[in-house]
């Protein structure tokens, strides 16, 4: 009996399953309340916040503002124009929630898609379409971006959407992003994705 439990073979198979037991119960300490209700409130909140008045439909403030917040889109991953460009794009106190983080206001907006581009090799962005209701704009894109920490470096392909709303200036008072931020974000994280696939294919 001795001899099978210290054989090479069943010390390495014993040492793995004991090692799956770590690794679940390290996952399952860490995982957090569950706070999507939350998610939503914050979400409305900030809806019931951002600025109503807006840019006048069919005007050219309108065109302008779209043009500016499409062409922010466009250079997320060039860190230059982030620097430049972003207190023109996002008005004091914006939100933006991009599925992965919250932030609020141009300063701390800016340092985090510079963040974001310092990490990515490649980016390039697509704008599909753009509809409008009430003082929602709603712009469909699709997205190309390559980061070495993801998927070995290869490019990542995406479809989402932007949900924003302007102030009178023309500027983003508010921004959400509806986009699947687990597939193509954290799907792509060694250890994190396999298990994120564990879990899709467990729920076909």
């Amino acid at each position: 009996m001795l001899s099978f439990v210290f054989h090479p073979i069943s010390s390495f198979f014993l040492g793995a399953f004991i090692s799956l037991i770590v690794v679940a119960l390290l996952l399952n300490s860490c995982s957090g309340p569950n706070d999507s209700a939350q998610s939503v409130a914050d979400y409305q909140s900030a809806i019931l916040q951002a600025d109503t008045k807006g840019v006048e439909p069919g005007s050219p403030e309108e065109e302008a503002a779209l043009e500016r917040f499409t062409g922010f889109l466009k250079n997320v991953g060039n860190k230059d124009y982030i620097e430049k460009e972003t207190a023109k794009v996002y008005a004091e106190g914006a939100y933006l929630d991009d599925t992965i983080v919250t932030h609020h206001g141009p300063e701390d907006i800016k340092k985090y898609f510079l963040q974001t581009a310092a990490t990515m090799t490649s980016f390039d962005l697509t704008i599909l379409d753009t509809a409008r209701s009430g003082s929602d704009y709603y712009i469909r894109w699709k997205m190309i971006f390559a980061a070495p920490r993801l998927s070995k470096g290869e490019p990542i392909h995406s479809v989402g959407m932007s949900q924003v709303r302007f102030n009178s200036k023309g500027q983003v008072s508010f921004h959400q992003d509806f986009w699947d931020s687990g597939k193509n974000i954290y799907g792509h994280i060694p250890v994190v994705g396999g298990l994120i696939k564990i879990i899709r294919n467990r729920m076909r």
